[in-house]
């Protein structure tokens, strides 16, 4: 244990971040399924998770994001690629999820208002980790300069 905690304390701050924000995703992502299955991929069921509307679709794009930010986050630079690409990711994902609102149905990935503020935080929040890991990786090399 002493290995892990150890690992983790090394982690800059936007490490951390992607690496908290990717656990989330996971966990989420494996609460999606518990509640929807695997039937249906793009349905309308009424299932709910912490009050955000799922399908297996959109329980699919939070495990695949949970898994690759698990293993990005180790490096400012990979970690950096990480929130550089799930910010595009989840803004487009909020952008088509976004006309469904509260209608159910009307959309592949049969969001709700909620669920469309969440994605819509987790780009924003991609982008913030990609930048604050560009700083660090500047404030090393001058440190190392």
């Amino acid at each position: 244990m002493a290995v892990a905690d150890s690992r983790l304390t090394e982690l800059a701050w936007p490490q951390r971040a992607a690496l908290g924000l990717s656990v989330l995703l996971l966990l989420f992502g494996l609460a999606g399924f518990a509640v929807t299955g695997f039937d249906d991929f793009t349905g309308a069921g009424p299932d709910y998770v912490l009050g955000l509307r799922v399908n297996p679709l959109q329980n699919t794009i939070y495990l695949i994001t949970g898994l690759i930010g698990t293993t990005m986050c180790w490096r400012p630079r990979s970690a950096r690629v990480f929130g550089a690409l799930m910010a595009p990711v989840y803004l487009v994902v909020f952008a088509i999820g976004a006309p469904s609102g509260e209608v159910a149905g009307t959309g592949p990935f049969n969001a709700n208002s909620a669920a469309g503020f969440v994605h819509l935080a987790i780009g924003f929040a991609a982008v913030v980790i990609a930048q604050a890991c560009v700083r660090v990786e500047q404030l090393k090399r001058h440190h190392e300069a």
